[in-house]
């Protein structure tokens, strides 16, 4: 078998032979990546939001069928899957682009679909988090002291000059720590309903006094406590976790803080001398990792235009539905964009910046 190349121009066309049996748009959305001159379909915001809540109402349904009489266990992995997607995209996609304008055309709007958001993820105001997000991630502040993304590695433990495998010791640790998580949570917590925002503070009363007082009335407690609540706090977290640890790279002069993130990688290359076996277990392998560890990455983790961020901070308030063709676009055209394949290359790159930091 032959060495793979993950840099290589032409593996969006190999993963394009490998998989041409399944849906093109579905691949692409996998990938976050069109193939070269390939024509995608726009699709709109409110395609992508009213998905977005479709699969968090999926998510509950499904929930509750682990708890009727025939006690369908099955249901409680699929339903966490679909409310953890859902959730991640309200916050780390959609969220997002309201911060930016970029869902409604009335700015009033981007606010109230916001402050929702925030509210039901347990997330900071969305006004503060617009201000902070705006002022200092889209500035020269990028990944120094202040900027969100620098404050959460600082505060979660990591520091300049560990080694990689020192930082991945340690993201390993803070994933499985309990001590973290209750720390993490509890910080939602306060931000949601202690915050200096006095009217989001009530709202957010009001909202989870009401989503109580109804798993009381429909005896849902169960469903609540065993599906609902372990995904909003710990699987969040750890879907926040490792998204952080991609969102940007350390500043400075080894190359660029913001990459695109591929979820696939090249398919394994065969000599004819190779035996069956060989053949067999390297084509086994790239298709397990293809649905059980880029898929689950593209639904937990890289959500909406996630993969992609790069393009996003050349046009923050671009139409970031399309983002990923728009991005292929400019590449074609010439733009320069870095990229890593897979959610552990990309890790190991950002890991590899703190390294070369300079601990003052």
């Amino acid at each position: 078998m032959l060495l793979q190349n993950c840099s290589s121009s032409d593996t969006r066309e190999q993963i394009h032979e490998k998989t041409g049996f399944l849906p093109e748009s579905w691949v692409t959305w996998l990938v976050a990546k069109p193939r070269t001159g390939q024509a995608t379909r726009r699709k709109t915001a409110g395609e992508e939001i009213s998905l977005t809540f479709l699969l968090f109402a999926f998510g509950l349904l499904i929930g509750n069928c682990a708890f009727v009489d025939n006690a369908y266990l099955w249901a409680i992995p699929i339903s966490q899957v679909c409310l953890l997607s859902s959730l991640r995209m309200q916050r780390l996609t959609i969220m997002h682009a309201c911060s930016h304008n970029a869902v409604f055309a009335n700015p009033f709007w981007n606010e109230v679909l916001g402050e929702f958001i925030s509210i039901l993820t347990l997330s900071m105001p969305f006004n503060s988090y617009k201000k902070k997000h705006c002022e200092t991630h889209h500035s020269k502040g990028l990944m120094r002291p202040g900027d969100e993304t620098f404050e959460f590695f600082y505060k979660a433990g990591f520091r300049p000059e560990m080694s990689p495998q020192q930082a991945w010791q340690h993201l390993t640790k803070l994933i499985f720590c309990p001590t973290f998580h209750c720390r993490q949570f509890g910080d939602r917590l306060k931000g949601t309903f202690s915050s200096t925002d006095a009217k989001h503070n009530w709202l957010a009363v009001g909202f989870w006094l009401s989503i109580l007082s109804l798993v009381i009335i429909t005896h849902t407690w169960a469903g609540f406590l065993l599906v609902f609540v372990p995904t909003l706090s710990v699987f969040f977290e750890i879907s926040s976790v490792l998204r952080q640890c991609v969102e940007h790279r350390f500043a400075n002069k080894t190359g660029e803080m913001t990459s695109a993130v591929f979820c696939c990688e090249e398919p394994a290359v065969f000599n004819d001398f190779d035996p069956f076996w060989v053949k067999f277990w390297g084509e086994t392998r790239w298709w397990l990792r293809l649905f059980f560890y880029h898929l689950p990455v593209r639904l937990l983790i890289l959500t909406g235009d996630s993969p992609v961020h790069d393009y996003h901070h050349r046009r923050p308030a671009s139409d970031w539905v399309n983002a990923h063709s728009d991005r292929q676009a400019e590449v074609e055209a010439g733009v320069y964009y870095s990229h890593s394949w897979g959610l552990v290359e990309a890790i190991n790159k950002t890991f590899e910046s703190l390294s070369k930091m300079p601990t003052h």
